[in-house]
């Protein structure tokens, strides 16, 4: 009895786990684009991002906001590279670089230099700028279909009509 109750603790904490660390940015009341990105990506998944330019939304969050973009952006081995760009009001694009600040310092300390820049799931993982905006990268083109819902039946006595 004793190992089935210390069993059933175990997953619902890798549950709890699992849920917190796929919705922890989210949760922090980000007002905005980025929840909808979030979601669907997570919810949905993706194709891993193939070598090559690719198409992104850009999400900027700054100060519980986030606003959303268009962009290119290479991938190589998995591996985003630089310069990301941002397309302008006029089609155009130019380096992200050219609009924010390089990396926090601090925060690319504390990142695993092999795994910071990889793609997964059709998304980056959250930069955050000197200016304190964090940036993530969403490879629209991979994900995943939505799932087509079940048609629901009508009640009997409306499909079974005399």
């Amino acid at each position: 009895m004793k190992k089935i109750v210390l069993f059933l603790v175990l997953v619902v904490a890798a549950f709890q786990v699992t849920a917190q660390s796929a919705t922890s940015i989210h949760s922090k009341g980000i007002e905005g684009c980025y929840n909808d990105y979030i979601i669907a990506f997570t919810e949905r998944g993706a194709s891993p991002v193939t070598d090559g330019q690719h198409d992104v939304v850009i999400s900027v969050i700054h100060q519980g906001r986030s606003e959303c973009y268009f962009g290119k952006a290479t991938v190589k081995g998995g591996k985003l590279q630089r310069p990301v760009l941002i397309q302008k009001d006029d089609m155009s694009f130019v380096p992200m670089s050219s609009m924010f600040r390089s990396l926090d310092p601090e925060w690319l300390e504390k990142q695993d230099k092999n795994t910071y820049d990889e793609v997964n799931d059709g998304m980056s993982t959250v930069f955050l700028t000197q200016d304190k905006y964090e940036i993530r990268l969403f490879f629209y083109t991979f994900i995943h279909p939505s799932q087509r819902a079940n048609r629901k039946a009508p009640p009997a006595d409306v499909l079974l009509k005399k």
